[in-house]
């Protein structure tokens, strides 16, 4: 269920963030701060981008950062940041986002189950405006206890 994964320490909501990768640094902090990931894991997931692109756009205005799978990472993990301002790709066609997840994976196999739980939360057209419409982390979260 999405609710073992994206507890309370690991949503941010009303984040002032400059750019994508600060974006990135902070959604990959709050991964390391609740020991879930190594710190270098961070520097991966801007890697990602950089090589790839920013394909991880799942829906409008959500993104989902990720770093290569294996020992930067200690368990399946996830963390959500919502942002007060958009922020946009600008080396990617100035894309826009209004909130992340970070998502770290010790293999190729062992997370789909997390996977299969945000898939199932991304199509509530309630989450979807709450996070990317900055709401109020309270509100946020009872979505999230919902699954």
């Amino acid at each position: 269920m999405i609710k073992d994964y994206l507890t309370s320490e690991l949503v941010q909501c009303d984040m002032d963030v400059k750019d994508w990768k600060e974006a990135v640094r902070t959604a990959g902090q709050l991964l390391v701060d609740n020991q879930k990931v190594k710190p270098e894991f961070i520097d991966s997931m801007i890697q990602v981008v950089e090589k790839f692109g920013p394909y991880m756009i799942l829906v409008p205005k959500v993104c989902f950062f990720h770093g290569e799978p294996g020992e930067m990472v200690k368990e399946p993990c996830l963390s959500l940041i919502v942002f007060r301002n958009p922020v946009y790709f600008s080396e990617f066609e100035n894309q826009q986002i209004n909130c992340c997840f970070a998502f770290g994976a010790v293999d190729k196999e062992s997370h789909m189950d997390m996977i299969m739980n945000v898939a199932k939360i991304l199509q509530n057209e309630q989450f979807i405006q709450a996070i990317t419409g900055n709401e109020p982390k309270e509100k946020i979260m009872a979505i999230i206890n919902e699954y």
